[in-house]
Parts: C-alpha cells; structure tokens; sequence
C-alpha cells in the first residue's frame, strides 16, 4: 500500500483478541455518520488490522484517509478527535498516524474513493454512504472523559487488563464517555508493563541469570534512546522460582546488574531501576558483582551469596565497570523499609522468601555486617528509607553508585504526566488486589488519591478484597467496589466493574 501525502491513519482499539466483521461494521457506521459527503468527497479510504510493533495486539483496527490537501485532512484529524463517540474508541496510546509514520501496511482494503454523492464503492468490495448532512454529535470533553489508573491485582489480573475491562464496561454502559487508560505501578511488579502504557519506547531483551542460576530471558524498556527502567522483579523475582525450593541464603540478585550493565553499554546514560518483588535477600551483591565490584572476606576470598555476608570484610570497587559509573542511577521502590531492624528488608520480607527463624538470624547479621561496611564505604549513612527495598539493593545502589531514591508510584505517574492528564478529566479509577491500610503508604492506589485529591477530581475504588483501615481510604473517595473473589478473578472484577459504572452514571448523563 503507498501511503499519499497528507494521510491520515485512525487507530481503533475493539478491546479484543481480534478484529471480528462487527467490530468493523460499527466503526465504519460511526465514522460515516461524522461526515458529511462534502467534508470527504474525493478522499481515498483503506482499511485493515496492521501492527505498528510488536506491542500492538491483533484487536486494533486502522482506517486510513489519503489523497486530500493539508486543509481537509486537518479538519478530517478534528472532527474526529473531538468526537465523543469515536474518542472512547481510538487507541489509547497512538490513535493517529501521519503520513510519514503510516507506510508499508500490508493487507489493506480499500474502500474506494468517495464521490460527489457520498459513495466510497470503487475499491474492493465493501461500499461505504456518508449521507448529505452527519449526524449530530456529543463532543469529547473533560465532563465525559476518566482517567483509569489501576494497579495490578497482585497473583490475578496485571494492570492493563483491569484498565482494559473497565474500558470495555464504560463502551457498553456509557459509550459516549472517553477512557484513558493510565495503568500504574509502585516500583514492584509489573512497572514495565505500566511505563510501556505511559510512555512510548521500546523493549530490550536478554539472557540473564535468575536467582538460582538459571539462564532466562528477561527485558527492559528505554525512553527517547536516553533513559531505560528496569524492574528486578524480571531478573531477580519471586515469581521465577520454585515456591517450594526458595532458599534466601542463595538467591543472587546477579540478573539485575546483567541488564544494567547491558543498558549502560548501550550508551544509555540514565537507568531506572524498579525495587519490588525480588526473591533475594543479598544486599544486592549478585548485582553489584556482575557490574565488576568485589567483596572479600578477611582472606581475601570472593564472597558471592547472602549465606557468607557476615564474612565480607571489605568492598573492592576498583574493577567497577566505567559505563556504569557514568551513570545516573534512579531507585525506584513502594516500601520505606529500612536495611536491619524490626521492620528492615530481613524481618520484614525474608520470611516469604523462604527464610525459617534460624535463617533470618543469618541474613540479618549479614545485613548488620553490610551495613557498615556500606556506610564506611560510602562516608554516609546510606541505610536510610527505602535502603530495605528488594533485599537490601536499594542500600548497594545508594552506597556505590550514589543512586537517587524515588516513590516507584511518584516516578510512574511523573513520567506518564499524570497530573496534566487528570486536568482533562471528570472522574479517576484505581484500584489494587486489596484494599486495606498500607494502601495509602507509599502505594499506587494512595499515590493517585492523591494526585487527584489536589487536582480536585473525584476518585473511584475497584479492588479485590477490603482489609483492616479500608474504611480510611473509602473515605477519601467518591465510589468504591470490591470484587470479592480470588478465583476466576476475572468474571468478578467485570460484575464489581459494572456495578462501579452504574454508580458513576450520574456523572454523565
């Protein structure tokens, strides 16, 4: 297909697996009842499921209009984007195309050139009518637009598919309301996923060593060619191993330091690094290792697990990779947790990484034993909150490569321009796996009541479960709805959904 110039590619998201006959016929109904037959006479028309890249599902359909001058095809691009209808429709994250980005589209119909009389049925079959006068048009504003921001669902339904089917159930219920899907996350699992919705980039993927040795293939995501974010839960998880063979006093987080090393090699001079999810409990050791750093016990022996970290008797950077001292590190986390103590990285997570009583007794004097040394080396105490996070990594990136700490949940939503997107909108949807009192410390959920509470943009709740001090947060909001379900979790959040929607319908109506 030769793109002209001045075209104009329309993304339409059905929120399926796949593009049916029906889906098409009511975009094409909605499209020719916008436009009158003088506002598109004489424009060329295509259409057909083309993947942009390798994120874009097989549910998203284009329409493409060519052959006009910059002066129609600009007016063609507003109505469109002003429209309420079809605006709950596009593609949340590339609705439109130019005619520079739009080129080599295989398997393309073409509908034909549209006449005088407002027929488009010169081209392959199908025939398009665009009457003498368009229907008339509820326009896209900030009355009929939500933002759907939530977190995964931990262990049931990742992020953007709660944002997906809430978006499904507003396009029954309230078709004339926009969607604008934001997913987020706080630093733990699932970050990339919600930053690939936030932000264009693209995906880098490689082998890495996961946290019992294994090779796996794990990815990161980089920004405008400068900036990649890792999450370690990728690497270094605990959803990569064997629940019932967790030993914390082995588990390396080597993986992590794999991908920021490659990142750093790509001449990418800015890495994010997501602290949440690990199955490690090393001090970040395993990372810092595979970036060249060295821990010697008293012999001079290399010590490599959490099993040995109370045997470390000093640090040896000198080996350390340069790239990566070039770099600026960004430590990104949703927990405060300090690296020892009571409510440290050991005592507060150790136990469901596999640690019995007589093992965290271990990792914590290795933890203490870090936690000099660190400081020693650092000539600052480098344990500060946060310094707990993924098994004592974020204290290993703040020591030796003075890494800025940030909220997971304030970095996501910085990057994806929250606060300028909740401007254009009437109501935000969050929502998590549970509900409770930690919701509001450091959390998604809590970051984005937030952020909406100083816009002055009223919040609805979905989650799955209501804990202890669910009642604070149900305060703090207009609408709230639970789930109640951990098995086919799915079913239930449509049913929870559609009773969130019929509350928010006076909203609209």
């Amino acid at each position: 297909m030769r793109i002209m110039r001045f075209s104009l590619g329309v993304r339409f998201d059905t929120l399926k697996e796949d593009v049916t006959p029906s889906d098409i016929d009511t975009v094409l109904k909605e499209l020719t009842s916008l436009f009158c037959m003088k506002e598109v006479e004489k424009l060329h028309i295509f259409g057909g499921v083309c993947k942009l890249n390798d994120s874009d599902g097989s549910g998203i359909y284009t329409v493409v209009f060519m052959n006009g001058g910059l002066k129609k095809m600009r007016h063609v691009y507003s109505k469109i984007n002003l429209d309420a209808r079809l605006h709950s429709m596009l593609d949340a994250r590339e609705p439109f195309l130019q005619n520079n980005v739009i080129r080599n589209f295989e398997n393309m119909e073409f509908f034909g050139a549209v006449g005088a009389d407002g027929v488009c049925a010169q081209g392959d079959g199908r025939s398009l009518r665009f009457p003498a006068r368009a229907d008339k048009r509820k326009l896209f504003s900030k009355e009929n637009t939500v933002i759907l921001a939530p977190n995964a669902f931990k262990g049931t339904i990742p992020a953007q598919t709660a944002a997906r089917h809430l978006r499904r159930v507003f396009r029954e219920s309230l078709p004339n309301v926009t969607c604008v899907p934001i997913p987020v996350a706080d630093g733990g699992d699932g970050s990339l996923n919600a930053l690939e919705n936030a932000v264009i980039g693209q995906r880098h993927g490689m082998e890495v060593t996961d946290p019992y040795g294994k090779r796996i293939r794990a990815e990161y995501y980089v920004v405008d060619g400068s900036k990649a974010f890792i999450e370690s839960a990728l690497a270094s998880g605990l959803a990569l191993c064997d629940r019932d063979s967790l030993n914390p006093l082995q588990a390396s987080s080597i993986g992590v330091g794999e991908l920021m090393l490659r990142a750093a090699h790509e001449g990418i001079r800015e890495i994010y690094v997501c602290l949440g999810g690990s199955a490690t409990n090393d001090c970040g050791i395993g990372m810092a290792s595979a970036l060249g750093v060295r821990f010697l016990d008293s012999d001079g022996n290399e010590v490599h697990t959490a099993e040995n970290m109370s045997c470390i008797a000093s640090i040896d950077a000198s080996q350390m990779d340069a790239q990566i001292r070039a770099s600026r590190i960004i430590a990104m986390c949703d927990v405060k947790n300090p690296l020892t103590g009571e409510y440290g990285a050991t005592y507060t997570f150790g136990s469901q990484k596999g640690a019995s009583p007589e093992i965290l007794e271990v990792l914590e004097r290795g933890m203490l034993n870090m936690e000099k040394l660190l400081n020693a080396y650092a000539g600052k105490d480098v344990c500060t909150d946060g310094a707990g996070a993924a098994g004592g990594m974020g204290a290993m990136l703040i020591a030796l490569l003075n890494a800025e700490m940030k909220s997971g949940a304030e970095a996501i939503l910085e990057i994806a321009e929250f606060d300028n997107k909740i401007k254009e909108a009437s109501l935000v949807i969050t929502g998590e796996g549970g509900l409770d009192k930690t919701s509001l410390s450091g959390k998604a959920v809590g970051a984005v009541i937030e952020h909406a509470k100083r816009a002055g943009v009223p919040v609805a709740v979905i989650a799955g479960h209501r804990g202890d001090g669910a009642d604070v947060v149900e305060r703090m909001v207009k609408y709230h709805e639970y789930s109640q379900s951990e098995s086919d979790a799915l079913k239930f959040f449509d049913m929870a959904a559609r009773r969130l929607v019929k509350k928010t319908m006076d909203m609209f109506e």
